[in-house]
């Protein structure tokens, strides 16, 4: 096994294990040495654990440098991290073009999270045009795979008439409903609101 392998998995072992103080400063003292060996998800790990402060002082110059190393090996999580880094212009200056780049990228290995934020992009026209179709399609994807932020994102499109030539409470009330389910919160205002102002057609589409 590979160095970077071993000095990994004692990392994780010991951030496995750790309630903080010394063993989580071993833990990053390893996880930073196997990233300087080349191990991808040593590299985006100790790029979190500088973004955070976990274990070392937060230093988001450093993180993002780190998330830029994982990334670059092809690893979907970093591609995430270093995108939101730089859409929040932390630790260097804001670029939504390489973020949005970048939360493509990871959304098509299937990273979740960047399925949520590249949707939000595609639809305001963050960092390149206005996709709104593109947009509700990886919300739908993210949705699909478990993403309560994903489905409720689909009740605002559709209940804002976001792309479409007018709203549809309709299936904007489904995805509300589905998010909600999912552990959404914020559904459930959202559902209310929606309450106050269908029609009675479309109160019988949806019980239907």
């Amino acid at each position: 096994m590979a160095e970077g392998d071993v000095l990994f998995e004692q990392a994780v072992a010991l951030l496995l294990d750790s309630e903080g103080g010394e063993s989580l400063m071993k833990s990053a003292a390893l996880m930073r040495r196997a990233a300087d060996s080349g191990h991808a998800a040593a590299a985006n790990n100790f790029g979190a654990m500088l973004h955070h402060g976990r274990g070392v002082h937060q230093d988001f110059t450093a993180a993002r440098a780190y998330y830029a190393q994982a990334a670059e090996a092809g690893l979907a999580p970093a591609m995430f991290n270093l995108g939101f880094m730089k859409l929040r212009a932390l630790g260097g200056e804001k670029n939504e073009i390489d973020a949005r780049r970048l939360f493509e990228q990871a959304a098509h290995l299937g990273e979740v999270n960047a399925m949520t934020y590249l949707g939000v992009m595609m639809m305001t026209g963050a960092g390149g045009p206005r996709e709104f179709e593109t947009a509700q399609s990886w919300w739908d994807k993210g949705a699909e795979l478990g993403d309560n932020r994903c489905a409720f994102n689909l009740g605002i499109a559709h209940a804002g008439g976001h792309g479409q030539d007018q709203p549809d409470f309709v299936e904007a009330w489904r995805w509300f409903s589905r998010a909600q389910d999912m552990g959404n919160r914020s559904a459930e205002t959202e559902l209310e609101r929606l309450a106050s102002v269908l029609t009675e057609d479309e109160r019988k589409r949806i019980e239907g």
